[in-house]
């Protein structure tokens, strides 16, 4: 009984861990969009806290990435979290989500990820934010469609 407690309570840590990581990946997301658009607007250089921010972004996609797996396969314990059945749930729909909501996240890493490359191998500033801008807003995009998904 207490090893079922204990996996409860580190599948409850992971989550809350991941549910931390998604905060600071939305204040980064919506710091991104606004220095972007600001730099495109008053054509401003793109400094190296920009560079730090596009990477910062990255790097909360890739924590996202790896505790998501693990809350994906609840950590190797056997536990069936996903599909515990409740009052009225459909199972099909709590099977599809994680599933869904995988390749979506998958997806919006890989876009973000050529923004990145994309955006270090400009020179100029404003082609920058630009790409900067479009690819980070179209993985913004992925990810709340995935959110959206699961929570429908």
């Amino acid at each position: 009984m207490t090893s079922i407690l204990t996996e409860i309570v580190a599948h409850d840590t992971v989550k809350i861990i991941h549910y931390l990581i998604s905060v600071s990946f939305l204040f980064f997301a919506v710091f991104l969009v606004v220095r972007s658009v600001r730099g495109i607007s008053k054509n401003l250089s793109y400094s190296p806290f920009d560079k730090f921010l596009a990477v910062a972004f990255i790097v909360t996609l890739y924590l996202q990435l790896v505790f998501g797996l693990f809350l994906f396969t609840n950590l190797g314990t056997g536990l069936d979290f996903h599909y515990m059945p409740n009052e009225g749930s459909n199972m099909v729909a709590k099977r599809l989500w994680p599933v869904e909501h995988i390749v979506l996240m998958l997806f919006a890493l890989f876009i973000a990820n050529l923004g990145l490359i994309f955006s270090f191998q400009t020179r100029e500033s404003k082609s920058r934010f630009k790409k900067i801008l479009i690819y980070y807003s179209i993985a913004v995009v992925l990810i709340a469609f995935s959110l959206i998904s699961v929570y429908a």
